[in-house]
């Protein structure tokens, strides 16, 4: 039987371990607008982790408007911090709201998992203003080096399933690879414990 090996969850305030998450275990972070199409996406990362045999998925949902309130916002990024896979689902937003936007740029850069994806999820009927919201998520990704897995319809349709299932594969197939940034980090000295965050 194969051991599972642990990886350590970063907490923004002591710096402790409060938990260790199998590896085998996508962790994906969900910043919804939209309940509706929230659960479909939360439902099609379980699906497509069902459909990898030694993978499963754990979502993390969070209302994109609580990130107005600084105490909410740190706590989600407490959260979000080792998430393999920030998937935003919105389906009433044109632009990201600045409280988002920041938000998302201190995940990106404090985040602990180099090759974190990002991606997002609209509603079938996505107007031109989805195009922007991509354009500006696109361009986030970009900045911090997270891989962007493009903009995806909530369709209820075959095609989501198979594309959400090939989207959780390739991520599956990343963890199991070591990068040069993970090679450097395991080989490096033990880095300082709080980074300098809530001291």
């Amino acid at each position: 039987m194969r051991e599972v090996s642990k990886r350590r969850e970063v907490t923004m305030n002591s710096g402790e371990d409060i938990t260790s998450v199998p590896s085998a275990c996508l962790k994906a972070f969900l910043l919804y607008d939209d309940f509706t199409l929230a659960r479909r996406a939360k439902g099609r990362l379980e699906e497509a982790a069902a459909h990898c045999v030694e993978s499963n998925c754990k979502v993390h949902p969070w209302r994109a408007d609580l990130l107005d309130e600084p105490a909410l916002a740190d706590a989600a990024l407490a959260d979000a911090l080792d998430a393999e896979l920030m998937l935003l689902a919105l389906g009433h937003t044109v632009f990201l709201p600045s409280p988002v936007q920041r938000w998302l740029e201190v995940w990106a850069a404090c985040r602990s998992v180099p090759d974190a994806a990002l991606a997002l999820l609209t509603p079938p009927r996505a107007s031109s203003a989805t195009t922007l919201l991509a354009s500006e998520l696109e361009a986030l990704a970009r900045r911090h080096g997270l891989t962007w897995l493009a903009s995806f319809h909530g369709a209820t349709g075959g095609d989501a399933e198979t594309s959400s299932a090939a989207m959780l594969a390739d991520l599956h197939q990343r963890e199991h690879v070591v990068t040069p940034v993970l090679r450097d980090v395991l080989a490096g000295p033990v880095p300082y414990r709080f980074f300098g965050l809530n001291e």
